[in-house]
């Protein structure tokens, strides 16, 4: 607008705009030069990425593992448990018989089938401990 004002003749003003080519090469060169550097940040971005990528696979793979471990520990847990209560439970068992036995005031029968109860008992516990005993060696 103000070249209009200024500048009269349309030729004066051709000239004054082609004052202006150099600076606008200039201007597009900066460009360029800003493209190229952001393309080389973003690679390297990118690179830092991946390599985040992989400590965090990594990361996850050996909390994956500790699961495991800790899946299996507890397994075994339950597994003890159960052994042991099932031994508590029989050792109740026996307990109990060993108190029938020794009480005077039972019949004789009764007092025989307590007997016979409690080494049955008593063998179960044996077995379970001997299965207990397999196991532990392999």
């Amino acid at each position: 607008m103000l070249t209009i004002y200024f500048i009269d003749n349309w030729s004066d003003r051709g000239t004054f705009g082609d004052l202006f080519g150099a600076i606008n090469s200039l201007f597009s060169g900066l460009a360029l030069a800003g493209l190229v550097y952001s393309i080389y940040g973003s690679r390297q971005e990118i690179e830092l990425q991946r390599a985040e990528i992989e400590l965090n696979r990594r990361e996850l793979i050996k909390s994956r593992k500790t699961q495991e471990k800790s899946e299996k520990a507890l397994e075994d847990q339950v597994e003890q448990m159960r052994i042991s209560s099932k031994l508590n439970g029989l050792n109740t068992l026996i307990t109990y018989y060993s108190g029938v036995i020794a009480n005077p005031n039972k019949t004789e029968e009764v007092r025989e089938k307590a007997a016979e109860r409690r080494r049955e008992l008593i063998k179960e516990i044996d077995l379970l401990i001997d299965r207990l005993s397999d196991e532990d060696i392999e």
